[in-house]
């Protein structure tokens, strides 16, 4: 199935459904947007997208579940995130359409120091076995830019070349290779971990913060472990065409993502733990 017959599926709330914010025509999903709270570039970015095609569609903050069943979640073992109840995983916007005979997906999310790593991570969760995109690596592309003239470029040339060169092209402009990702990967990671305690103790209501905290290092961790497995060159330069050899190098490399236990997000709060952790599994 294509991945814009998948995405009509989706039932927003208007609709009665739960699974996104919004879906439907973006022209229409424009008509309110000064009056919503959402990154500015984002909003300009939609704006030149709606006004270049009014055929196109968006689907907002789609919720998914973690697949517990992915052999790539199983290896990097990071369990906390099996703990999130309901479908935790949240992809920000997805502009979608169907354009010469090709459908293709803009997955959009906004811009931050390391926005690049987590729309890759969200872009590996969509299209893992077992997934509803599993069978659409082909029509997707994934991105975080700072500027909506950028992404407005990169949606006008996504019917116009394959998603894997459109996408290639963009992550060129992100890292050089795949070191320099991963020591993004692993600062990212820390500068969460840093910054846990402070966004937390701020907060009255510390769920949706938790759950985003342990989405984001469960993101980090399948960046690394997946990007490190679709390297052919790595494959056989490093690891002579053994596979086995690469798949424990992108396990040991996800462990370096360090995070805060479940528990202890809880504790640094300063709330009852037992309780906030009885509430979040029940």
């Amino acid at each position: 199935m294509a991945i814009v017959e998948i995405l009509e599926n989706k039932l927003d709330v208007r609709k009665g459904g739960d699974e996104c914010e919004f879906n439907g025509y973006l022209e229409d999903y424009i008509l309110d947007i000064d009056e919503l709270e959402m990154d500015e570039t984002i909003k300009e970015a939609l704006k030149l997208i709606a006004e270049e095609d009014n055929q196109a569609k968006i689907c907002v903050n789609l919720r998914m579940a973690v697949n517990k069943d992915a052999i790539s979640n199983q290896i990097i073992r990071y369990k906390d995130v099996f703990k999130l109840t309901g479908k935790p995983i949240i992809l920000p916007y997805i502009i979608y359409g169907e354009k010469n005979d090709a459908d293709r997906a803009l997955l959009l999310v906004p811009y931050e120091k390391y926005g690049y790593l987590f729309a890759k991570g969200y872009y590996y969760s969509m299209t893992e076995p077992g997934s509803d995109f599993s069978n659409c690596k082909n029509e997707i592309v994934a991105i975080s830019m700072d500027n909506a003239t950028s992404i407005f470029d990169a949606y006008k040339r996504l019917y116009s070349v394959t998603a894997g060169s459109l996408q290639r092209s963009i992550d060129h402009s992100d890292y050089t290779n795949y070191e320099s990702l991963k020591e993004n990967a692993i600062e990212c990671a820390n500068e969460i971990r840093d910054k846990a305690v402070d966004v937390l103790t701020d907060l009255e209501d510390k769920t949706d913060a938790i759950y985003l905290m342990v989405i984001k290092w469960f993101l980090l961790k399948k960046v690394l472990y997946v990007q490190y497995m679709v390297n052919k060159d790595i494959l056989n330069r490093v690891h002579d065409g053994i596979v086995k050899k690469q798949r424990n190098q992108a396990k040991l490399n996800s462990e370096e993502i360090k995070f805060m236990s479940f528990s202890e997000l809880w504790r640094c709060t300063g709330q009852n733990q037992a309780k906030e952790e009885k509430e979040i599994t029940n």
